[in-house]
């Protein structure tokens, strides 16, 4: 039976600090196509998500700027602006990068609805998004916006969101059905664009934001996953956490089990993570590996990635499936 890897970009891959244009994107979109391209002329089947923070940030910073004239974008709408731009970036790359290399594989990009759990009375975590505003703007929000605004200290106040527990991926069938049909597919942008259904049972997009790396988790399970693969933008909250994931090393189980109950991570990023991937490990996959962008061509040869779990190497899961 084929195996299925289950391929996480952050947003801060494509949108990196050094370079944040559209063009910057694009080229970024290039070098992740080309390095993933092992696995591309592979056997493997592959679902692809991506991060959309940084990308997010843009259109609500563009929308603040334009809000004297025009109508500002709710946060729904924006998840959606985001999948769609960064897909069709991505899955553009894909497509050039695979006939530049004779490999007859389709790349599609699915816009994607999350359901999620939005109990109104239950505390939730809160996220911030969008720009910075001094304190007056923040509290002239708050009275006619009725936002939530925290305070970040030496930035100044940000919006705060809420972030949902994922229950469903509205499109999952026809994602399953795709990916099964060898195409490579790119979905659940973000973590997927939240929505709820409303008291006439209809779904409607929400104020709020998804863990991505939990929706990550659910397309692994859905799909019946044996690998994931997590593509991060530089090595730094990983190393301060001890964990350095430019070279080779390994964690079984046990060891990741030991450090998520002992240690105290201060990077809700990498928590994240390998909070995702024990939960994947944990419900029977294989492996997950963990690598930067600039090092993601090693990952195939060995020379590269923080592995998880006890199963076989990257590399022989793409030579032999």
């Amino acid at each position: 039976m084929r195996e299925t890897m289950v391929v996480l970009v952050n947003g801060e891959v494509l949108a990196n600090g050094h370079g944040s244009r559209i063009s910057d994107q694009r080229a970024n979109a290039t070098v992740l196509a080309e390095s993933l391209l092992p696995l591309f002329a592979s056997d493997l089947k592959i679902a692809l998500l991506h991060g959309n923070k940084p990308q997010v940030g843009f259109v609500l910073f563009r929308s603040e700027l334009a809000s004297h004239v025009l109508h500002t974008v709710p946060l729904d709408v924006c998840g959606a602006d985001t999948q769609g731009a960064t897909g069709y970036m991505l899955s553009q790359a894909f497509q050039n990068t695979l006939r530049a290399n004779g490999i007859q594989r389709r790349v599609l990009s699915v816009i994607t609805q999350t359901l999620v759990e939005a109990d109104a009375d239950a505390p939730q975590p809160m996220k911030t998004i969008g720009p910075a505003f001094d304190r007056e703007k923040a509290e002239q929000y708050r009275q006619t916006r009725k936002w939530t605004m925290l305070e970040e200290p030496g930035r100044g106040y940000r919006r705060a969101v809420p972030s949902f527990h994922a229950k469903e991926i509205l499109e999952m069938d026809s994602i399953k059905q795709l990916v099964d049909s060898d195409d490579i597919v790119i979905a659940g942008g973000g973590g997927g664009i939240p929505v709820i259904r409303n008291a006439q049972g209809a779904y409607e997009g929400i104020e709020a934001v998804v863990n991505t790396e939990q929706v990550a988790r659910i397309f692994a399970r859905q799909l019946q996953a044996s690998r994931m693969l997590m593509v991060i933008e530089n090595d730094d909250k990983f190393l301060l956490s001890g964990l350095p994931t430019e070279g080779a090393s390994r964690l079984d189980l046990a060891a990741l089990r030991a450090i998520l109950q002992r240690e105290k991570l201060q990077s809700t990023s990498v928590l994240g993570k390998l909070q995702a991937a024990h939960d994947f490990l944990q419900s029977g996959g294989e492996e997950v590996i963990i690598t930067t962008l600039r090092k993601l061509p090693e990952v195939f040869t060995q020379h590269s990635g923080l592995r998880l779990g006890a199963g076989t190497s990257a590399t022989a899961a793409v030579q032999v499936a």
